[in-house]
C-alpha cells in the first residue's frame, strides 16, 4: 500500500484524489506548499501528488525546496494548465509525470506508475 502525499490548496481536489485512489493507498494531505514541506520533514512518502497553481508557495517553489533539502521523492504534478511552457523544466525539478485535470483514477495511477518508474531508473 503506497503512502501518498496530496498537495493542493483546494479541499475539493484533495477529496477527489482521496476518493479516486480509495482504500488502496494511505493518503495524507497538505493544503499548502509550506504544510507539505512540514510533513516531508517528519515522514517519507512513496509518491507526492502536487498541484502547480497554489497561493503563497506554488508547486514550482515546493519542488525547488524539496530538491534543496536533498529529498528525491517521486512527484506527479496535477494541473489544469495544458501549455507546453508550463511543463518545460518540470523534469529538472524532479517531476516524474504530469497529469491533467480533471483527474481520473486511471490518470492518477498512470502518473504514479510513471513517476515511480522514473525514480527507480534514476536511482539505479
Amino acid at each position: 500500500m503506497e503512502k501518498v502525499l496530496v498537495v493542493d490548496d483546494s479541499p475539493t481536489s484533495r477529496a477527489i484524489v482521496a476518493k479516486l485512489l480509495g482504500a488502496d493507498h494511505r493518503i495524507s494531505a497538505a493544503s499548502s506548499g509550506q504544510e507539505a514541506l512540514e510533513l516531508l520533514s517528519r515522514e517519507a512518502f512513496d509518491v507526492i501528488l502536487l498541484d502547480l497553481l497554489m497561493p503563497g508557495m506554488d508547486g514550482r517553489a515546493v519542488l525547488a525546496a524539496i530538491k534543496a533539502l536533498g529529498l528525491r521523492p517521486p512527484v506527479v504534478v496535477m494541473t489544469a494548465d495544458i501549455q507546453e511552457k508550463t511543463r518545460s523544466g518540470l523534469a529538472d525539478l524532479g517531476v516524474g509525470a504530469v497529469v491533467n485535470k480533471p483527474l481520473t483514477r486511471e490518470k492518477l495511477l498512470g502518473g504514479m506508475a510513471a513517476a515511480l518508474k522514473r525514480e527507480g531508473e534514476g536511482s539505479a
